[in-house]
């Protein structure tokens, strides 16, 4: 008889603050002069099925609308684990396909690669010729390929055999979950790629960049890529690239600990197989790569300034479904850049590409499709040193669709450039998550080099880079929308780091998707226009979660810092440092049509700056519906230190709003926000009458 009472209890405790870290006490004062308790924030399945409707949505996303309060410390928890296991790349893909709710922890209890490296041991100095001899097949001379290898170090045949033994086992797992639904839909493979990976590139309702026209959705597309989806086994995919992770990642570790491997000896060493190239150069002279028209299965370059001018680590096509690129050391430049070279490089499309650099300042240019970028597969960088510059157009730096893209960079001060859907970006049923664990780093989305983004006129691009997702919005076309996917831009250093973008960046979402930034500390810098910085319009999550450090937060233009518009959720969180927010109209916790808003700042003497609707409000867009007495909440919170607040010079107006003033560096002449202040609250609850839905409200602690 007593378990009933308690089930209650801890179904009641489960929506309370009790998840946040601390200050809890501030939220449950604030909401209460609301006339709101901590239970009453949520947004309820049977509300938002009235009104919308996500497939593929993701469990994560269910989690957090049953309990906004659950989303600090579930970030903190996830990339604390992500920066934890950063040098663990099969962990990293775990986690990532997790993100799609088919995770598979190959190797939890035991070692995956055990009977590959029991092989590998007895065959001694003969294991890459039997691996090669059994990858050819029957027709196979083993004598020969016993000749040719002899000359490469023992430590290079056991890490090329090792991949070779556990190709098998990886196409059992991608012939399963690709291959035979793909045919069970009677489709040619190579045309399927093709049409799909060109759907991707022109995302949905983008503009073509080669003639600045609109793509508009073919319905036959919608249909197929829907049938496709459903039909191939999500499971098995992701142990597949979980699999290929481990055993690139364990081939390199091979390497990288042979005695003498900085002075072997220079051999190069080229053999065709079925599946492909199998490209081995040793020594540390500079190599010039170039496999143009060419599949490539497995390359290990061990050291010098090597350039690589055509893809590497890229199923370039259904045939070839693995490929894999280890450079142990050097400088260098992986130039797969032009129009022609698609998918770039570290890109697995219908298959597994796996990119790992161990060192070296080194150079990566792509155009669309790289980087780290997965379509119906796993495309993984992983540079583990140095200072790296990244450059591309679009759907690169860990940008996954339908699949996972995953970018790991261990150190080093580095650059990334790219235009749009790159940079942490999530497609439907993808995930998109970039790892920085160290480093001063500078992320730009580009604003000069290309077509506008169109919503906001000739001066704005849309971008959704740095920590976004997307979902494919079809009400009001043919009702096939689709939820968006999980993105997540994580940069675990103690440096100043620089974050700059326009429209939708920097922990965005749209239409049930999930996109995050988190950086863990150092003084840095976000610079964005719309629809960014911890901002979700219709039915998503958007979060920004910064750690530590004196930072600087300025937005050009409106709805961003913690702002969320039909049925979403954003969340704001500041844990420290003295921080500048310029943040204009509607920003700084403020919500549209049942959306819940949440800006955060923990601790230190902060300095705000807004206009017109800002710091906790809700503005109401009425029209008689039930939605007008659902809950819009616009929540701000300051939790510690000397706060200042001032009025934003220039129209406050939602018009007005699109008119940058340009970045305030003296507060001299500007008018205090009265309302506000150290040890201050504020109802700021919209004047509707017939919308008593509508709650806003401010608290400053001290």
């Amino acid at each position: 008889m007593l378990i009933l009472p308690i089930c209650l209890l801890c179904c009641s405790a489960a929506r309370t603050t009790d998840f946040l870290p601390e200050q809890g006490e501030l939220f449950e004062r604030a909401l209460a002069e609301a006339g709101l308790s901590p239970e009453d924030v949520r947004i309820s399945d049977a509300d938002l099925g009235l009104w919308g409707g996500g497939k593929y949505r993701l469990s994560a996303h269910r989690f957090l609308y049953d309990n906004p309060w659950k989303t600090s410390a579930y970030t903190r928890s996830l990339t604390n684990g992500l920066l934890q296991n950063s040098g663990n790349l099969g962990s990293l893909v775990t986690s990532g396909f997790s993100r799609l709710d088919c995770g598979v922890r190959l190797g939890l209890v035991g070692d995956e690669l055990a009977t590959e490296r029991a092989r590998i041991e007895e065959l001694g100095d003969d294991c890459l010729a039997v691996a090669l001899a059994e990858l050819n097949g029957p027709e196979a001379d083993t004598a020969s390929l016993q000749a040719e290898t002899a000359g490469l170090p023992l430590a290079v045949k056991q890490a090329a055999a090792l991949v070779l033994f556990t190709t098998p086992r990886i196409l059992r797992y991608r012939e399963e979950a690709l291959t035979k639904p793909v045919m069970e839909l009677g489709l040619d493979p190579q045309e399927l790629y093709d049409r799909i990976f060109a759907f991707t590139i022109n995302t949905f309702e983008e503009e073509d960049d080669t003639t600045g026209s609109e793509v508009v959705d073919d319905l036959d597309d919608v249909l197929l890529l829907e049938s496709l989806m459903d039909g191939i086994d999500w499971n098995l995919l992701s142990a597949g690239a979980t699999l290929a992770v481990i055993t690139a990642q364990e081939a390199e570790r091979i390497l990288s600990a042979a005695e003498g491997s900085a002075s072997w000896p220079v051999v190069q060493y080229r053999v065709q197989t079925p599946l492909g190239l199998v490209v081995i150069s040793t020594g540390d002279q500079d190599d010039e790569h170039d496999f143009s028209g060419e599949s490539l299965l497995l390359q290990i370059d061990t050291g010098g300034n090597d350039t690589y001018k055509s893809t590497v680590a890229s199923t370039a096509a259904y045939s070839q479904p693995l490929s894999i690129c280890i450079d142990l050391a050097g400088n260098d430049m992986y130039q797969a850049s032009g129009r022609d070279d698609l998918p770039s490089t570290a890109a697995g499309v219908f298959g597994y590409g796996v990119l790992i650099d161990a060192a070296g300042d080194d150079n990566y240019a792509c155009s669309y499709g790289g980087a780290g970028f997965g379509l119906f597969g796993c495309g993984l960088l992983a540079d583990y040193s140095g200072d790296d510059s990244y450059d591309g157009w679009g759907n690169c730096q860990a940008s996954g669709v339908m699949g996972l893209g995953l970018l790991v960079d261990g150190s080093g001060d580095d650059q990334y450039h790219a235009f749009k859907y790159s940079q942490a970006y999530a497609g439907t049923m993808g995930c998109g998550l970039l790892v920085d664990a160290d480093g001063k780093d500078h992320y730009l989305a580009d604003m000069e080099s290309h077509f506008n983004g169109g919503l906001y006129g000739p001066d704005h691009h849309v971008h959704f880079c740095q920590g976004s997702a997307y979902g494919r919005r079809a009400d009001f076309v043919n009702g096939h929308s689709w939820a968006g996917g999980f993105a997540l831009l994580l940069d675990g250093g103690s440096e100043a780091d620089e974050y700059t973008g326009d429209c939708y960046v920097q922990g965005n979402s749209y239409w049930y998707a999930i996109g995050m930034i988190v950086d863990k500390g150092g003084d840095d810098s976000y610079r964005a226009a719309q629809y960014s910085q911890a901002s979700a319009p219709h039915f998503s999550i958007g979060i920004l979660q910064d750690e530590a450090g004196d930072d600087r937060y300025i937005v050009t233009r409106r709805q961003s810092m913690g702002h969320g518009r039909d049925w979403s959720l954003a969340w704001f969180e500041d844990v420290a440092g003295n921080d500048w927010y310029q943040g204009a109209r509607t920003t700084l916790g403020t919500s549209h049509v049942n959306a819940i808003s949440v800006f955060w700042d923990r601790a230190g003497d902060d300095v705000y700056l807004g206009k017109g609707p800002c710091l906790g409000q809700s503005e109401p867009e009425t029209g008689g519906s039930p939605r007008d007495w659902l809950l819009t909440l616009g929540l701000f919170i300051d939790g510690a230190g000397k706060d200042s607040y001032f009025e934003l010079p220039g129209d406050p107006s939602y018009e007005g709003s699109d008119t940058y003033i340009g970045d305030v560096e003296s507060l001299e002449g500007l008018t205090p926000l009265d309302y506000s202040g150290d040890g201050k609250s504020w109802q700021m609850s919209a004047d509707a009458p017939g919308a008593p839905g509508y709650r806003g409200v401010g608290l400053d602690a001290e």
